[in-house]
């Protein structure tokens, strides 16, 4: 638990993260832009790009390939210099965007966490250093940066705090984990940051010549256990009527993120992560779990 002389710095963090969770947004899209304006350059070769971006990494710097666990384990054990905290930060946040924004699969939603977590751990090391921190605290901060950088750029301050509170298991953290997602979330939306998971609804809404909706609220992330026995378990997504105006933006999977596809099988335990507008989110929320649960037939 941080004492209470830190938690100017956890302001100063949260300013940080929410300026950082804002142009994170504006330059993934910015990216996804640029590979619309090579409209010759078929879908296999926009995948080349961020493939060959892998080749080069994984001949010099194959650490920070995958998944970023293995990265963040290292991070919270100290054995990263300052400088090579910031190269790993800049190579993983410019990779992530190239790879996204090409389509290919990865996701955004684990990526962004490690990228906070180096945002967290960059802080910490500052602190120490200029504001004399005491350093066994670096690693609160690595945590509470994962929830903040979270907030700015999804836009759910329940979902990070709840998020890392699972992490970590601790309620020691709450009271700083709130402030943080607080702050973060203030700054981006004075940023006039749009979340980025309503951004890319709206581009694929768009891209399909679907009608986008202005007025039905905030956009509301959701997550749901796949149950044993359940009705779209071992099924694919492309095979399930899902609720309308309900998208899939992830399935974690043992630690990993799925990118959802139609021929995506849904295993039991898998969790998949939703998004919808407030105005629908009963409706959807209530399908939602009726899809997941579990279903038995009694027979007499």
């Amino acid at each position: 638990m941080l004492p209470q002389d830190y938690y100017g710095l956890i302001v100063i963090l949260g300013v940080i993260l929410g300026v950082m969770g804002a142009f994170y947004n504006w330059f993934t899209l910015y990216v996804q832009s640029l590979y619309k304006k090579i409209p010759k350059i078929a879908t296999f070769g926009k995948l080349l790009i961020p493939f060959i971006m892998a080749g080069i990494l994984g001949i010099v710097m194959p650490d920070v390939l995958g998944s970023g666990h293995n990265l963040v384990e290292e991070l919270t054990s100290h054995e990263y210099i300052f400088g090579m905290v910031v190269l790993i930060f800049v190579i993983r946040f410019i990779f992530s965007a190239v790879s996204f924004g090409s389509g290919a699969p990865g996701g955004i939603f684990f990526p962004l966490l490690v990228l906070g977590a180096f945002i967290g751990g960059i802080f910490g090391m500052v602190g120490v250093k200029v504001f004399g921190m005491n350093p066994d605290y670096v690693n609160n901060f690595v945590l509470l940066a994962m929830a903040g950088y979270f907030t700015a750029i999804v836009r759910a301050p329940l979902t990070g705090i709840i998020l890392i509170f699972e992490m970590t298991g601790s309620v020691s953290q709450m009271l700083s984990l709130s402030v943080i997602s607080i702050v973060a979330y203030i700054v981006a939306t004075l940023m006039k940051s749009k979340p980025i998971y309503e951004s890319l609804l709206e581009r694929l809404l768009e891209k399909n010549g679907e009608p986008v909706h202005k007025e039905r609220g905030e956009k509301i992330l959701d997550q749901f256990s796949v149950m044993f026995g359940s009705p779209v378990a071992n099924k694919a997504i492309q095979d399930v009527q899902w609720p309308e105006n309900c998208l899939l933006v992830a399935i974690q999977r043992g630690g990993e993120e799925i990118i959802p596809r139609g021929k995506t099988i849904l295993r039991p335990s898998d969790v998949i992560v939703t998004m919808t507008d407030e105005r629908d989110s009963g409706a959807v929320y209530d399908k939602m779990e009726n899809l997941c649960k579990e279903h038995t037939s009694h027979i007499f």
